[in-house]
Parts: structure tokens; sequence; C-alpha cells
């Protein structure tokens, strides 16, 4: 697939019939879903990993190269510019957040990260020459209400850098929605690509971080293989057949049952607290869940109308 030219590169237009008018396959969402699910599993399983995020990061990456290897059964990666900023904001994504997790509460982290429906309906406004629908903006706003009632208990007032950090990682999580739908990206390549970034910079940590921990071990290969190697098998083959801001707000269930299991693991005893969300959280959840299944519905309805 050819490099696309400085004009395409800056502006994208040639990209914006592909990249605007994605029809939603009935299967597109529940690979999407899919994925989500796989993503929530990290919240509860880091707690039983004793070494630095870094570290995590890396061996996680690495593992998921081997599934995503062992998936493709190719080597081969296209370096279009498509392919290497997806692959850029994959990777960034994943550090941000990590570092953001370090330097603000967990619940702030991930709700300013999920701020990323609205920076999908700017990229596409500002690139794509795009205006969002009616329907695009009021699911965006509720599902941020929602967002916000679920973590409203534990959202604190410091960490400012954290939370800037968090901010940005939305960011490059709509670039990796956005980018997915270039005409020149290969999800494939991309997300590969993006596993190799962060292999070659956290594996060198873990080096000499590591320590003899089945527990630790078998975390971490889990987090690989399935929270993220076997989420994005799922990403990549679920964000060919869906608009990339109707992807965006399913992936929402994430948060949504990140903190559900690390309560499971409370109740059976796997962790030595027991963290129950309180009254907000439930009442989120509840607008989430029912914001992102009636914009699913309204977007079948609706399947030239949306955004990527």
């Amino acid at each position: 697939m050819p490099i696309p030219t400085n004009h395409d590169t800056i502006a994208g237009m040639s990209n914006v019939e592909s990249i605007t008018e994605t029809k939603v396959n009935k299967n597109g969402p529940f690979f999407i879903a899919a994925a989500a699910l796989c993503w929530s599993f990290g919240g509860v399983l880091i707690r039983f990993i004793p070494w630095s995020a870094l570290s995590i990061v890396g061996l996680r990456a690495l593992f998921a190269t081997f599934l995503f290897l062992a998936w493709r059964r190719s080597f081969k990666i296209n370096f279009t510019f498509g392919n290497i900023i997806t692959a850029i904001c994959v990777s960034a994504t994943t550090f941000l957040f990590v570092f953001a997790n370090q330097l603000t509460t967990a619940a702030a982290a991930i709700l300013l990260q999920f701020t990323s429906p609205i920076f999908i309906i700017l990229m596409f406004l500002v690139f794509y020459k795009k205006m969002p629908k009616r329907g695009e903006v009021i699911a965006v706003f509720v599902t941020i209400i929602g967002m916000t009632m679920f973590f409203v208990d534990e959202l604190g007032g410091t960490g400012l850098l954290g939370n800037i950090l968090a901010v940005i990682s939305g960011l490059s999580f709509a670039g990796v929605y956005v980018g997915n739908k270039r005409h020149d990206t290969n999800p494939e390549h991309a997300i590969f690509l993006g596993f190799l970034i962060n292999t070659a910079i956290g594996v060198p940590f873990a080096i000499t971080d590591v320590t003899a921990d089945l527990v630790a071990w078998g975390s971490v290969i889990f987090l690989g293989l399935v929270q993220v190697g076997l989420a994005y098998v799922f990403f990549s083959k679920g964000i060919k057949k869906t608009p990339a801001l109707l992807a965006c707000l399913i992936s929402t269930i994430e948060p949504i049952l990140n903190p559900t299991w690390v309560y499971l693991a409370g109740v059976l005893a796997l962790l030595p607290e027991t963290e129950i969300p309180g009254t907000f959280a439930l009442i989120g959840g509840v607008i989430i869940v029912c914001t992102v299944i009636g914009f699913n519905f309204w977007q079948s309805k609706n399947p030239t109308d949306g955004i990527g």
C-alpha cells in the first residue's frame, strides 16, 4: 500500500469517504465489546504484580506480540503514515495511562482518558470537516455524565500533572480509533507495530525488576495473552466494521467492568480488601450501558450518518 502524499498526511482529505462512511456490521460492535471485556481485567490483575509499571507494560506487550504473531502468522508491517501514527497512538495511550495512574487517582485517570469520544468528534471536525450529528453529541454528553457519576466517589482534587497526562492519553486513545479508520491504515499492522514499540521500551526495565513470583508471572502472562493480545485481535476485527465513535462508546464498558472484577476478587478473598461500588457508581454504570445500547440502535437505523 503506497505511502500517502503530504496533502493526504496533513489534511487527510483523500481519506474522507472511507473514514466517514463506515457502515455498521452486526458483528463489529460485538468484537469491540469483546475487546473491552478483555481490557477490563487489567485493573485487578495488575494488583497481583509487585513490579514497576514499565516492566509490566513491556512484558505484557511481549506476550501480546507472541499471541498476535500466532494469529497473524506474519511479521509483515507496511510502514505507511497511517500505520505508524496509529501504532504511536497505541503505544502512547498505554504509557501515558500508566504514568497518569502513578501521579493521580486511578478513578481520575480512567475518567479523563475516556474523554476520547470528545476528541474523536473534534478530530473528524478539524481534519475531515465532518460535523457530528445531534444523536452523536447527545450520546457523548450522556456518556461523560455517566462516567463522572461512576467515579464521583473516588475522584480527588490532587495530581494535576497526572490529570493532564490522563487527558493526553484520552487524545491518543481517540487517535487509535480515528487512525484505524484511515485508508492507509491496516489495524493488524498498526497494532503489531505498537506492541513492538512497547516491548522495546519496557522489557529492558524488566530485566532487573522481575522476581520469581509465580502469581505475578501468571498475571502478567494473562495480561499479555488475553487482556492485551486477544483484546486487540477482537479490536482489529471489530474496528473495520464499526464507526470510530460507536466503537469508542462501546469500549466504555471497560471502566465499568474493571472495578467489578476488583470487587469480586475482594469478595473471594483474593485481595486484602473489598472495594464496594457506591450508589452513584451503580447509577452511572446503568446510564453508560443504556446509552451505548441506545446509540448502537440509533447507529443501526442511521448507518451512513455517523462519524467514522
